[in-house]
């Protein structure tokens, strides 16, 4: 097969995919098929890639200047026209939408909430998330700045600083980094959250670490793909390799070029290592169960299940705490019985089958009551709870 044959294979898969369902494609791809109709004979992956790096989404490129547009190399006067009429189109659309009636946008005025959450595990199942490219990690930025959350009083005012501190030569490089940053761990735009709160308060970044990886496996579908169904999988070996990862990424996302591809895997070694989830070790990621830190688990405990209710431990040890933690199950265990006797947790039980714990406070709510515990430094935690709750 020539070149030119595997490239009109590739763009005849790429319509087929898009045509069935748009949300297949992530942006970048979905970028390189608006480029294959201003530039029919050359590979527009990597500059399809180059502009969602410069710009930091397809948004961003739609509503980037003309003149910015074609200063990226490979992006002509014909590529850059067709992307401001496209831009220009989805604008009109936007326009002349209905407006909602305003009786659809009001809140119902009353909304019947239980005291008590869902009773035992009942949690609705989300829907299936947009799979896309996790290629620029930040693991090592946000593990310096997202402490510093808390000294600003709004989400505005932060990404500000993120956008002026990140160490970065180019401003649109340092406003893209900064957006990835804040579209992870603050996705709601706002500072008020148990994040900042939390990471006010820890006392290392062995205490935050579990915190941000947990957040990124939420915000990132494709690292939570990897977590569930590559590494998990993989724990009775505690290895994994680069190009069995690839393969198993190509599975999600069989039309990503070679460069994002190294990247995708990069990021995913790197968030791994820095975290403390498993050890990079040249093309091999090692990983086994392990333990972490009470307040780390006091955290991810809450996000996890962040309404007051009663919830099994067959919910714990099957949910994100172990398949991506790959926390042991035991000391697990161990921290419910720590976090009831300091007054989070009000009851933990472990009676014939049934084996459950109550948590009576919201996830904001827990974290004040653990840390504001004129005892918490000094309480011995327990090594070998007892079983059954007292």
């Amino acid at each position: 097969m020539t070149q030119q044959e595997n490239r009109t294979g590739h763009r005849a898969r790429l319509r087929q995919r898009f045509l069935a369902d748009p949300a297949m494609l992530s942006e970048a791809e979905t970028l390189e098929l608006l480029l294959t109709y201003a530039i029919p004979r050359r590979d527009v992956a990597p500059l399809a890639q180059a502009l969602v790096d410069r710009f930091g989404s397809t948004d961003h490129v739609l509503t980037a200047p003309y003149d910015e547009l074609v200063a990226v190399p490979g992006i002509g006067e014909q590529a850059a026209t067709l992307i401001k009429v496209v831009a220009q189109l989805a604008s009109q659309a936007r326009d002349q939408a209905e407006p909602v009636p305003e009786a659809a946008q009001q809140p119902a005025l009353f909304e019947v909430e239980p005291v008590l959450g869902p009773l035992f595990d009942s949690k609705p199942q989300p829907a299936q998330p947009q799979m896309r490219t996790f290629a620029n990690d930040e693991i090592a930025n946000s593990l310096t700045f997202i402490p510093q959350a808390a000294q600003f009083q709004t989400f505005e005012v932060f990404k500000a600083y993120l956008k002026e501190r990140l160490p970065y030569n180019s401003e649109s490089t340092r406003e893209r980094r900064a957006n990835y940053i804040l579209a992870r761990f603050f996705p709601e735009e706002r500072l008020d959250v148990p994040l900042t709160f939390y990471v006010a308060h820890c006392a290392s970044q062995q205490d935050l670490k579990p915190a941000l990886f947990y957040h990124v496996l939420k915000a990132e579908p494709l690292a939570a793909k990897v977590a569930e169904e590559f590494v998990w999988p993989a724990l009775p070996i505690g290895r994994v390799d680069r190009e069995d990862l690839r393969e198993f990424i190509l599975r999600y996302l069989p039309d990503i070029g070679t460069s994002s591809q190294k990247n995708v895997l990069r990021s995913l070694f790197t968030t791994y290592d820095l975290l403390s989830v498993g050890v990079q070790e040249d093309t091999t990621l090692r990983f086994q169960v392990h333990t972490g830190t009470l307040k780390g688990f006091l955290y991810v405990l809450t996000a996890e299940f962040p309404k007051p209710g009663i919830y099994t431990f067959e919910a714990l040890e099957g949910g994100p705490m172990r398949l991506w933690l790959l926390w042991d199950r035991e000391w697990m265990r161990q921290q419910l019985y720590n976090l009831r006797d300091l007054g989070v947790i009000s009851k933990v039980s472990e009676i014939d089958t049934v084996r459950q714990f109550t948590l009576p406070h919201d996830q904001m709510t827990a974290l004040r009551r653990y840390f504001e515990h004129p005892q918490r430094d000094t309480m011995a935690l327990r090594e070998h709870p007892d079983g059954d709750d007292q």
